[in-house]
């Protein structure tokens, strides 16, 4: 009978034998199983993340290096595969590894993307040296994306060369950004000014008594509120007390406030309805359960609910 063939090897040892041996070895793994590499491909922790993997054409051979990660361990592995390539091989960082049209279009495209990211980065940048790495990192992805297409033999033209950290091109491209950036910003203070009116015009409709629905991204942003609805006082968080339970706990609160010291429900309490209150600041902030009801909200309704009829309870 043949010898079975070694599939477990150290962990170190997993990277080197995936970059010069895959062909002839086929799989391996560590002893944990948590890096391994199934012919041409290496993964971290299984399938769902593949580290880079091995491709072929016509015009030689290369590596798909995943610009992603996943985690610590996983980064560090990432770290022991890219030091077990060859300076003299080609690597290709790109965030599918599964050559085809349509991964082929996302890859050049997020070529693209970084070189821009990149030249962005040598235009703000305060430094020399942070200018002159970030536009040296746009000129690398720029020849790595040219390749790419060379490769394998796509029919994106090659892009032109970036512009000089000192040419007319790149002051142009200055100019760009800052009107992207300044019209971005308007936008921006405009859809905020926006924003605040609408909850504005939420908050007067709901403390109206108009059945405003708050439980959204508008709502959440709206401090806690008070309203008095019949015989009961109703917050925005939609919990419901007595007007009598609330016109105590109003007078313990001011009797707080006068005092300028914070109460703590420690083995004192005050009930509101089915809620307790759990303590006042001596600024006159109160806290019951997940509410939060600052001073001015519990002073803006206390003129009409001292003025509420009801019983003591």
């Amino acid at each position: 009978m043949s010898k079975r063939k070694k599939e477990v090897f150290p962990t170190d040892e997993i990277p080197h034998l995936w970059m010069h041996s895959w062909r002839s070895q086929g799989n391996a793994r560590n002893s944990c199983g948590n890096l391994y590499f199934q012919q041409a491909s290496i993964f971290s922790y299984g399938s769902h993340f593949e580290i880079a993997r091995h491709v072929e054409t016509k015009r030689g051979d290369a590596i798909l290096f995943n610009t992603a990660s996943y985690s610590v361990t996983t980064a560090r592995q990432q770290s022991a595969v890219r030091r077990a390539i060859p300076d003299s091989v080609m690597v290709f960082n790109v965030p599918n590894l599964n050559p085809s049209k349509d991964t082929h279009k996302a890859n050049v495209a997020d070529y693209e993307k970084r070189i821009e990211s990149a030249l962005l980065k040598a235009i703000r940048a305060r430094s020399s040296w942070q200018k002159e790495y970030s536009h040296g990192s746009a000129i690398a992805l720029r020849a790595d994306r040219n390749e790419y297409v060379k490769f394998f033999g796509l029919r994106n033209k090659p892009l032109s060369a970036i512009p000089a950290l000192d040419s007319k091109e790149l002051d142009v491209i200055k100019a760009k950004e800052k009107a992207r950036v300044r019209i971005e910003s308007e936008k921006t203070k405009k859809e905020n000014a926006e924003r605040e009116l609408r909850l504005a015009e939420t908050i007067a409709a709901w403390r109206r008594g108009e059945s405003v629905y708050l439980n959204t991204s508008l709502g959440y942003s709206a401090p806690t509120m008070l309203r008095i609805v019949g015989d009961e006082v109703e917050t925005s968080k939609g919990a419901r007390v007595p007007v009598a339970h609330a016109k105590r706990a109003l007078s313990l609160v001011r009797a707080v406030v006068s005092r300028g010291d914070a109460w703590q429900s420690n083995g004192h309490t005050c009930p509101v309805g089915p809620y307790k209150i759990e303590r006042i600041e001596a600024d006159g902030q109160i806290k019951a359960g997940c509410h939060l009801i600052a001073r001015d909200e519990w002073e803006r309704i206390a003129p009409a609910l001292e003025a509420c009829q009801s019983a003591d309870v």
